[in-house]
């Protein structure tokens, strides 16, 4: 099943950015663009359980990002949202959080950070949908709190996160390292290391595909 995100910017080119990076990503799906606080409100009361995700900008015209969300939660809204915005001061971020927001974005970012924020509401999602209980590891991996002593050096939690995240849509799939590289937008170089661990670690397998023709090439199995 596809997330489904609701995209609100009054900038259309940071809009077609949004979109242009969730179109190359797998499991998610655009169901509008909104272009002004006021409307996105009254669409998200309206309409909220046919929304996983709202990727909220917050200087808007009609209601701001952070007005809007205000209203939200006082109406009993739970929704996902991700805040995008060039705002960083410490006021402002600390509103966002206290109103539960999944993740949030300063301008500029990359493509990979907007990945891990996306992928961290498609874990969270797959999480309360497909289990009653959570095990400790579980909240950790959703909140990012893993031990990053227990890892070889070189390799970092955030990163390892996001890659599992990111491999969590293809659950009993066989995939090679060019497609991972092509999912996660890391480079397969670095993408090898990660996979090595998460292999002796019986996170996933690395299996020989021999194909039908050529020579044989490793695939990961993700459980």
């Amino acid at each position: 099943m596809k997330l489904r995100i609701l995209i609100v910017e009054d900038d259309p080119m940071v809009a077609h950015i949004h979109k242009h990076y969730l179109n190359e990503l797998k499991n998610f799906e655009i169901i509008k663009v909104i272009d002004n606080g006021l409307e996105a409100f009254e669409y998200i009361k309206e309409n909220e359980e046919s929304i996983d995700l709202v990727i909220l900008d917050v200087h808007m015209p009609k209601l701001s990002g952070l007005e809007v969300l205000k209203l939200l939660r006082e109406e009993g809204s739970t929704i996902s949202v991700i805040p995008i915005t060039a705002i960083n001061d410490n006021k402002t971020i600390s509103e966002f959080l206290n109103l539960g927001v999944i993740d949030y974005l300063v301008k500029p970012f990359s493509q990979e950070r907007f990945n891990q924020a996306v992928y961290r509401c498609e874990l969270k999602y797959k999480m309360f949908t497909n289990t009653s209980k959570l095990s400790q590891k579980d909240i950790d991996q959703m909140f990012n709190t893993n031990n990053e002593s227990n890892l070889p050096k070189g390799l970092q939690e955030n990163t390892l996160n996001y890659i599992l995240a990111s491999l969590n849509s293809y659950s009993g799939q066989l995939i090679d390292v060019e497609e991972i590289s092509h999912i996660t937008n890391l480079s397969k170089v670095s993408l090898r290391k990660y996979l090595d661990f998460l292999t002796e670690s019986n996170t996933i397998e690395k299996r020989i595909d021999y194909g039908t023709v050529g020579r044989p090439k490793y695939k990961y199995y993700i459980k």
